[in-house]
């Protein structure tokens, strides 16, 4: 079981909805047990370069990683809590508003009501931010390999085990979702354990609507 004051290192893309509901069960146990999370970038583009993968889901990676670029910029200038905040705005915004945030105007709305510059919102466009994009995967892909996407955790700030997951939906809160972090943490520390799955019979269910800024 990780200690209090721990770190986690929480991979992330921000339009895919089961990582969605991972973070913020994640920001439910950090309170709790008092663990740093490390935002770090995860692009289903990138993984996926090379694959065979449906046109729908190519239009939604893309969204991503240059929702991905936005976020780059931000950390770049406001550190680790700067990317969490415009996760959270990202996650409100995509998933519970069901806004299109492939659009700059939409971009710099979300951009402003975290208190960060509307320009940044150019990043989207910049190839310059795969660099940072690409450096944090190389991190997850060491700790968890190739076979993965997100949500994807590695435990006591990138120095511990990795693993993809996990998928929840919706996602324990409270007491509950303690429990269930030790019960993880015990599974995904345990060297030679790979997978536990069951078919998904439920759509993302994102619970109530996460606070930002505005």
């Amino acid at each position: 079981m990780l200690e209090a004051k721990d770190t986690v290192d929480f991979y992330w893309d921000p339009v895919w909805p089961w990582c969605w509901i991972t973070s913020r069960w994640m920001l439910d146990v950090g309170l709790q047990k008092d663990i740093h999370i490390n935002w770090k970038f995860f692009s289903l583009k990138l993984i996926n370069k090379g694959r065979e993968v449906k046109e729908d889901k190519k239009i939604l990676h893309e969204i991503g990683h240059k929702a991905l670029r936005v976020s780059a910029a931000v950390r770049r200038e406001f550190g680790n809590d700067g990317a969490g905040e415009i996760y959270t705005a990202l996650g409100v915004s995509y998933h519970h508003e069901q806004e299109d945030i492939d659009e700059p105007s939409v971009l710099e709305e979300i951009l402003q009501t975290c208190g960060f510059p509307t320009k940044l919102a150019v990043a989207a466009a910049e190839e310059i931010w795969d660099n940072d994009i690409t450096a944090d995967m190389d991190q997850a892909i060491t700790k968890a390999g190739t076979d993965v996407g997100v949500p994807l955790i590695v435990l006591h700030g990138g120095k511990g085990p990795g693993f993809f997951g996990p998928v929840m939906s919706p996602a324990p809160t409270g007491r509950e979702a303690v429990k269930f972090w030790d019960g993880i943490i015990a599974a995904g520390s345990t060297p030679g354990f790979f997978e536990l799955k069951r078919t998904r019979e439920v759509g993302p269910l994102f619970g109530e609507r996460p606070k930002t800024k505005s």
